[in-house]
């Protein structure tokens, strides 16, 4: 049982934190570069399942069975799961100071998408970009836009990090594009893209994708009471890499939370772990 006492200084908690969580100012792009032309190889099927890896905010890494892994929104290059290599992929969905660092992009050895549609094909891995809204009027453009969803085929498995999407709704050929996504990495409360509890955008635009897993980045508390009402809630409390399978999800679609407010939501929603 929860007592008052341990309650109170936990919501103070898990409120003041909500900063943490809030969109930052955007910084200069880059100029983007053609990615080099994949090669087609004939391969087996691919293993089953991914390695998922959270660092902080909207900063994740999937990796495959083969050991491509593909990076999202690194903001804190302290925080990934082991130093670049020219193997691995780096996704950027827009150009704000807590999605991106312009000499983290422009170091990076390997194969990069950095705000702009594109597509990579890899014997494991195959990634897709489409132009996103980070606000409700902003124009879907080819390249240097407001926001890209990244779509990854791994493992048997389709995952779409949505970046900072602040639509009122997605578009018939987003939807298209996007198809059966398993697992989708998404805000539910930033006020940077219009995006609260009092609107429920998120959720209106996860009722339209119908993912298996959501993943969320920007949150509040109000967003994560209302989400764990809506789907079946868990927690990663472990700072290792987490392994899922399709066979690993779950029944009815469900939300999984990770970060340092993961043990308090725990707490006072009494989510299990995953």
């Amino acid at each position: 049982m929860i007592t008052k006492s341990f309650v109170g200084p936990v919501l103070a908690i898990v409120l003041g934190a909500s900063i943490l969580y809030g969109c930052a100012a955007p910084t200069e792009s880059p100029t983007a570069t053609p990615l080099p032309s994949p090669t087609a190889t004939a391969s087996p099927e691919p293993a089953q399942g991914i390695t998922l890896f959270f660092g902080t905010n909207a900063q994740f890494e999937i990796t495959s069975p083969e050991g491509t892994r593909v990076i999202f929104d690194v903001t804190d290059p302290s925080k990934l799961s082991a130093a670049v290599t020219a193997k691995d992929i780096l996704l950027t969905t827009h150009g704000h100071s807590d999605h991106y660092i312009a000499d983290f992009v422009q170091s990076f050895p390997g194969q990069k998408i950095t705000f702009r549609e594109g597509q990579i094909d890899l014997p494991d891995v195959t990634i897709k970009s489409i132009a996103a809204g980070h606000n409700v009027n902003d124009p879907l453009l080819p390249e240097n836009g407001s926001d890209y969803i990244f779509i990854v085929d791994m493992g048997g498995l389709r995952i779409a990090h949505f970046g900072d999407i602040g639509q009122d709704k997605l578009t018939e050929d987003q939807l298209k594009a996007l198809g059966q996504v398993d697992i989708a990495i998404m805000q539910l409360d930033n006020s940077y893209s219009d995006m609260n509890i009092s609107n429920e955008k998120g959720f209106h635009l996860m009722d339209q994708v119908k993912p298996g897993l959501i993943i969320p980045t920007h949150m509040s508390m109000a967003t994560i009471t209302l989400a764990v009402k809506k789907w079946k809630g868990f927690v990663h409390t472990d700072p290792g890499g987490l392994k899922i399978s399709r066979a690993d999800l779950p029944a009815e679609p469900g939300i999984l939370i990770f970060g340092p407010l993961a043990a308090s939501f725990q707490t006072l929603f009494k989510l299990p772990s995953w």
